[in-house]
């Protein structure tokens, strides 16, 4: 099940700091989603419904209605293999510690906890874009490392060319029943090539329907993009 946390952290720290976020980041679904509420995991099939109501405390003759949804959970013995595409903004934009820095280090953690027989694809796009590591089994993490370690962050970014060639390699690596994601870290700001997110959304629906799903994974404040 597909669960958006992100507007609440971004909420949380733009308040911390003593601002307030703008209001198209205050998703409220997305802050209702941030909290775990321990619903029951499913006896039989991907997903269980948990409902509860109460009498509205601000309207008489009125109900509040809470509709909870959990799939089954995976323990890593348990799951399908994973095929990952990671894209990676090495742009202009992407230099800084929390961005560049912080996505290297990310992927780092994430390949460390790969089984074998999933794989990990990597390109990036800046100015151009790069194939940098076509699907390789976490077997081989020295060389996924080693491909990591290689980024560099430089020039402007053309965001839509670099999902295309993430999809492609994807497509290598395919495998029915397992998963099979690109994952794209930036800090969103497309500013070269066919930048509408969408038109980036109607190409990457196609996509899934073919069984390739998306994240996309933030990085960084001040010029952050949250709809790109």
């Amino acid at each position: 099940i597909d669960v958006d946390t992100a507007s609440y952290t971004l909420a949380r720290r733009k308040l911390q700091g003593g601002a307030l976020p703008a209001w198209e980041g205050i998703r409220a679904e997305e802050f209702v989603n941030f909290f775990d509420y321990d619903y029951a995991d499913p006896r039989k099939g991907p997903f269980t419904v948990d409902m509860e109501a109460m009498p509205d405390p601000f309207r008489s003759g009125h109900h509040i209605m809470r509709v909870g949804v959990q799939a089954k959970r995976y323990s890593p013995a348990e799951r399908p293999p994973l095929h990952l595409t990671f894209l990676v903004d090495v742009s202009g934009s992407m230099s800084s510690r929390d961005k560049l820095g912080l996505a290297k280090a990310s992927m780092h953690t994430l390949v460390d906890n790969l089984n074998e027989g999933d794989t990990v694809a990597m390109a990036t796009y800046a100015g151009r874009t790069a194939r940098i590591l076509g699907p390789t089994d976490a077997a081989d993490r020295r060389r996924i490392h080693a491909a990591i370690d290689s980024l560099h962050s430089g020039g402007s970014t053309a965001m839509a060319s670099g999902i295309d060639m993430a999809y492609e390699m994807a497509d290598e690596a395919f495998e029915r029943g397992a998963e099979n994601r690109v994952i794209v870290l930036s800090d969103g700001d497309a500013n070269v090539g066919a930048t509408s997110w969408e038109d980036m959304l109607r190409r990457i629906k196609g996509y899934a329907d073919q069984g390739i799903t998306l994240s996309t994974i933030g990085f960084g404040q001040g010029n952050y993009r949250d709809t790109l």
